[in-house]
C-alpha cells in the first residue's frame, strides 16, 4: 500500500504547481515547470503500484491528466495545462481525504482539504522556481500572469 506521506508529499507538489500558477510560465520557466510536472507524473505512477483499488482511478485520471498537461508547450494554452494540472490535485485531495477519514472522501472533504493547502501565488512562485528563473519567463500569452510576479525572491537569496 502506497503510504500516507508518499501522498501528502505528491498532493503538496501539485498543489505547489498550481498554486505558483507555473503552468502559465514561459522560457526557461516553462520548461522548468514541464520538467517538474513529468517528475511528479512518475512519482505518482510508480504510487498506482501499490495503492488501494478504490483509489486506483483518481491517482491514474492524475497520472494521465499530469501526462497530458507536460506534452503542452510552455506557453501555448496555458488554462488548459492549469486544468490538467487541477484535476491531478483534485484526485489526489480526495485519496489523502479517504485516506484520513478510513472511507472515501466526499467532494467537500476534498475541497476542504486544498483550501488548507492553499498558498498564495506569490509565495508559492517563490518556492516553486529557483531565483534565477524569476526574471526568465515572457508574460503569458492568455494573461492570467503578466510581468508583475517577477523578483520574487528577495536579494540575499540570489
Amino acid at each position: 500500500m502506497t503510504d500516507a506521506e508518499t501522498l501528502n508529499d505528491l498532493l503538496k507538489r501539485a498543489c505547489l504547481v498550481f498554486s505558483a500558477r507555473a503552468t502559465h510560465a514561459g522560457g526557461a520557466a516553462g520548461s522548468f515547470t514541464t520538467v517538474y510536472i513529468n517528475r511528479l507524473a512518475d512519482d505518482l505512477l510508480a504510487a498506482l503500484d501499490t495503492c488501494e483499488v478504490d483509489e486506483r482511478p483518481y491517482l491514474m485520471e492524475g497520472y494521465r491528466s499530469l501526462s497530458l498537461a507536460a506534452d503542452i508547450p510552455p506557453g501555448r494554452s496555458c488554462r488548459q495545462r492549469e486544468m490538467l494540472v487541477d484535476v491531478a490535485r483534485q484526485g489526489l485531495a480526495y485519496v489523502v481525504a479517504g485516506r484520513r477519514e478510513g472511507r472515501p472522501a466526499t467532494k467537500s472533504e476534498a475541497l476542504a482539504l486544498l483550501d488548507s493547502r492553499w498558498t498564495v501565488w506569490l509565495l508559492a512562485w517563490a518556492e516553486f522556481f529557483p531565483p534565477a528563473l524569476d526574471d526568465v519567463s515572457p508574460p503569458c500569452s492568455c494573461g492570467a500572469v503578466g510581468l508583475g510576479y517577477t523578483k520574487c525572491h528577495v536579494a540575499s537569496e540570489r
